[in-house]
């Protein structure tokens, strides 16, 4: 059944409310001795910044003040700017020690005990005290108060919130069978979170069989968001689960762990309060002996003051079930949890995300609320699905149809009848050796073991439909390593394929070795990587022409740092190969014995398919003009903005780099270029791309990813403006590149340019939604630009959910639980009403459908096994259009989703994205960090 109506999550304030705070100023002596100490860390240490390290401490003071609205980071640096708003004032007895305790904290272990000690010594406790009357805030007024302080984005939030808890139960389940209470989370991140307590234990049901039970909690946020061609800002609410640790652990991950804390008493004054809950690090501290678990300082020894100490973080990982009150029951006292995330190496105890019932239920709530409780707020609009333009005798799919084969058939599958076209023979091939300019000439294949080289082989073979030509050939390489060769043809073309042992190649790093020069694991594993790569590099054989590895790899070893994978794709690009990993395809029995694992075959497809991404291959055409009725003469381009955050480079800076890379849907070649490339080669193929972005000059200082403290506003203002205007004449000198060179013949293209709002609008402030023109270009890039290539330039905007939440979440209109898939438009959303806005609900994916996936009248509270099958939305915003209709323009960028011919499925931004978004495997370096993986594991979609 086709469901063309969709409901957003999105919310709007019916009338003003007006918002009483309170202020609290950092006395000025506070303010010095706290610049002071940062100053000197910076100075002993040479790097680092020379600001007040403010976000440490709002996590904290929020933790033991909730009624705190936000902070202001200014409160630190400037004089006569409020640090804290609040919605009432604490007593402050213990504040200055609070704060004593957090600044030893930063600065003892680097400075020492007896100068810190020194200098706190002369500070004056009773300097502390709030402004003697509070402050009118006006929630729907859009001028900032005389600080400059926006608080609309978290107060309106929480406004919502408080209204929220007034009737703080929500009946979840098909017949609501589910009542889940919620409580307050204390969060100073944007926006007011609430979560159900207890814990709901669920089964782990999988072929009707339960598997076992996990424990877990509702999430609901409410965030405050803006979008274009809109004054007012409007709340979106989102839903999710947090899982928790119900089983003992041995101990604390290594790198911390994250709790939740409730209690009724309110940590600061010991006054009480209604029943919330604080999360709280968990970080591992190096002793005289070994790493301990350990809470913040400062919050330990506010508590202790107060007779209210929190558990021994030992104590909580062997009794992680700390004090959970029962269903029904009224929670008191101190309770705590662990919550579960990628840092525990563990089972994950059930999947994430919840189902469309579970979104209806709360949407139901919220309109339920205002409708029986007067909230002042209502729904903004409704989304109507724009029909599919098809013509009669045209197929759905772009890709060639392709024969389901029958559950339990015996016939093994037909391999064009895979669900991944370029896993296709007939589309691979042909598209392989297409053009002389860009086909493969080597494929080197690095094996440790007989049956992943064999099976790497046959896959390469029988994909691109190749036979051998000629017999097999040893050769050497400069170092002595010995390898085989051997040339193979097909209807479309010639490959050499080159087998060699991997040696030691891939050995995981002995990063404890006290022989290896560095004082800690990670200065080691950098040497430990250097060496690792010229090893690398001078085993392989010189590659002619385009060349690409596949490398066979141990293991993730326990150690990060240990992990080589980073010194072989760096070493194999250097020396000229593009190149991909993958796992041996053997495991072993408890008796030793080895066997081919079940996922071996559609590891080694992956393999050698992703391979071919990398050298850059599509298949063609991209544009059928009978099914997308666009004309395919035009460039596909796309802006990206590759990060690499000071997490991950030793330097500890953070560094960024723009690419643009752009795809000709005719021929399919895909080329991509950067600010410091384009001047000196224009555009380059997309594996010379990769190659260069290992010799990228990464911008350390770029201000479009944070701000040294240390400049004049004056001189920052100046920088971000010359930066900015930078980017923006590269992007210009891009797109008009592309406006003069044609598709084929001479006649002169159109281009189409996309950038997602949240990766790119830090550089491309005219994407920001204040600044976002109705069907114009922006100043920044109309000036570069002819009256010509101005007519034939499009322009659109995308922006995904993100870890913001951007975009909201959407549920069908009167069917509750159902899914739906296509473009639709939001209407009465923007204030022009003939401006529009789209929403592109992607279908869902292969594994997210049947007996995989949660069904219409299932919850989550239901089974913990099952995918949820909840796509988010991707909002579409037509900015220029010249000569076509904004619907239709809209409309084929929601058919780019499908034109990823490398994954079976729609994919999370439209073709030439992926390209783009997954350069970043070679946007590192041999400085690098160990790499990490995200802590929270939301509702997380394919990375493409």
């Amino acid at each position: 059944m086709t469901f063309k109506h969709i409901l957003p999550g999105a919310w709007e304030l019916t009338q003003d409310v007006q918002y009483e705070l309170f202020s609290l100023l950092v006395p000025t002596p506070w303010q010095q001795v706290a610049k002071s100490l940062a100053q000197k860390r910076v100075k002993l240490l040479g790097r680092g910044y020379p600001s007040v390290p403010v976000y440490s401490l709002d996590r904290i003071i929020a933790a033991s003040f909730p009624n705190i609205i936000t902070t202001e980071r200014n409160g630190w640096q400037r004089p006569g700017v409020p640090w804290l708003l609040a919605t009432e004032r604490a007593d402050l007895f213990d504040l200055p020690g609070f704060i004593k305790d957090w600044l030893r904290e930063e600065f003892s272990n680097c400075l020492g005990d007896d100068e810190v000690e020194t200098i706190l010594d002369k500070l004056d406790d009773d300097t502390w005290e709030w402004e003697d009357e509070p402050r009118i805030y006006p929630l729907r007024s859009q001028e900032k108060n005389q600080y400059g302080i926006d608080i609309l984005f978290q107060a309106i939030p929480d406004f919502l919130a408080v209204e929220f808890l007034k009737n703080p139960e929500v009946t979840f389940g098909v017949n609501n069978q589910y009542q889940l209470t919620f409580y307050r989370v204390v969060s100073l991140n944007g926006g007011a979170e609430l979560m159900s307590w207890p814990p709901n234990q669920i089964p782990l049901i999988k072929n009707n069989k339960q598997l076992g039970t996990a424990d877990i909690s509702f999430v609901i946020r409410f965030n405050l968001q803006t979008v274009p061609w809109r004054n007012e800002p409007m709340i979106y609410h989102q839903l999710s689960i947090r899982r928790w640790i119900a089983e003992p652990l041995e101990r604390l991950p290594y790198r911390g762990a994250t709790a939740y804390i409730g209690d009724n008493r309110r940590w600061l004054d010991g006054k009480s309060q209604p029943f919330c809950f604080i999360p709280l690090s968990i970080k591992q501290t190096m002793t005289q002996f070994s790493r301990e678990p350990r809470w913040s300082r400062a919050i330990n020894e506010l508590l202790k003051m107060n007779d209210s100490p929190l558990p021994d973080p030992n104590i909580l990982a062997n009794e992680p079930v700390y004090n959970w009150s029962a269903i029904g029951e009224d929670p008191n006292d101190i309770q705590a949890a662990i919550a579960y995330d990628s840092r525990h190496r563990r089972d994950v105890p059930c999947l994430a995300g919840v189902s469309p019932l579970d979104l209806a239920r709360l949407d139901s709530a919220i309109q339920h609320k205002i409708n029986q409780e007067n909230v002042l707020v209502r729904r903004v609009g409704e989304a109507v699905k724009l029909p599919t333009v098809r013509k009669s005798g045209t197929d759905v799919f772009f890709w060639e149809t392709r024969k389901s084969k029958k559950k339990g058939s015996p016939e093994p599958e037909n391999r064009n009848d895979l669900s991944t076209p370029m896993q296709r023979p007939k589309i691979a091939a042909p598209a392989t050796f297409r053009s002389s300019e860009n086909s493969p000439n080597t494929i080197l294949i690095l094996w440790e073991t007989q049956e992943c080289r064999d099976a790497l082989i046959a896959e390469i073979r029988e994909l691109l439909l190749l036979s051998p030509k000629g017999e097999t050939k040893t050769y050497e390489t400069l170092t002595g390593v010995t390898g085989e060769e051997t040339i193979y043809e097909s209807p479309y073309g010639c490959l050499r394929i080159k087998t060699q042992h991997v040696l030691d190649l891939t050995q995981i790093f002995d990063i404890d070795n006290p022989s290896v020069e560095g004082k800690n694991r990670q200065q080691r594993r950098m040497n430990l990587l250097e060496q690792r790569i010229h090893q690398v590099i001078s085993s392989l054989p010189k590659p002619e022409k385009l060349s690409g590895t596949l490398i066979e790899i141990q293991r993730k070893p326990f150690i990060a740092e240990s992990d080589p994978k980073l010194a072989l794709r760096i070493g194999t690009r250097q020396a000229g190969y593009v190149n991909q990993h993958i796992h041996g395809l053997t495991s072993r029995k408890k008796d030793g014995s080895e066997y081919i694992t079940k996922d071996a075959p559609n590891r080694v497809q992956k393999a050698v398919c992703d391979l071919l991404r990398q050298f850059g291959i599509l298949p063609v055409p991209l544009i059928d003009i009978t099914k997308d009725e666009i004309d395919p003469n035009m460039w596909l381009t796309c802006f990206h903005v590759l990060r690499r955050t000071r997490k991950t480079t030793a330097n500890n800076m953070a560094s960024s780099v723009a690419l643009v890379v752009r795809v000709n849907p005719v021929t399919g070649i895909v080329q991509i270029t950067t600010p410091s490339l384009f001047p000196k080669l224009g555009w380059v193929s997309y594996p010379d791309g990769l190659g260069y972005l290992l010799h990228e000059k990464w911008d350390p200082n770029s201000y479009a990813d944070e701000t040294t403290d240390d400049m004049s506003d004056k001189q920052q203002s100046s920088d971000i403006k010359s930066e900015q205007q930078f980017f923006n004449k590269f992007v210009s000198d891009c797109l008009c590149k592309c406006l003069d060179t044609p598709i084929e013949g001479e006649k002169l293209p159109r281009v189409l340019f996309m950038a997602e709002a949240e990766n790119a609008r830090k550089m491309l402030t005219w994407l920001k939604n204040p600044e976002l023109l109705t069907n114009n270009l922006p100043d920044a890039l109309k000036r570069h630009m002819t009256e010509s290539e101005i007519s034939r330039l499009w322009v659109v905007r995308l922006r995904v959910a993100g870890h913001g939440d951007e975009v909201p979440v959407c549920v069908v209109k009167g069917s509750p639980g159902s899914r739906t898939s296509g473009l639709f438009c939001w209407q009465d959303v923007c204030d022009d009403g003939e401006t529009a806005l789209y929403l592109s609900v992607r279908k869902l994916l292969n594994t997210e459908q049947g007996t995989n996936t949660l069904k219409p009248k299932q919850s989550r509270l239901d089974n913990g096994s099952l995918q949820a099958g909840n796509p988010k939305p991707l909002e579409i915003a037509v900015v220029h259009h010249p000569g076509i209709d904004c619907d239709k323009l809209a409309r084929f960028v929601h058919n780019l989703r499908d034109r990823w011919p490398y994954f079976a499925n729609e994919v999370s931004l439209p073709l030439p994205f992926p390209f783009a978004t997954l350069a970043k495997e070679y946007a590192v370096s041999a400085l690098d960090a160990a790499e990490s993986l995200d802590l929270e594991e939301e509702d997380n979609e394919t990375s493409f």
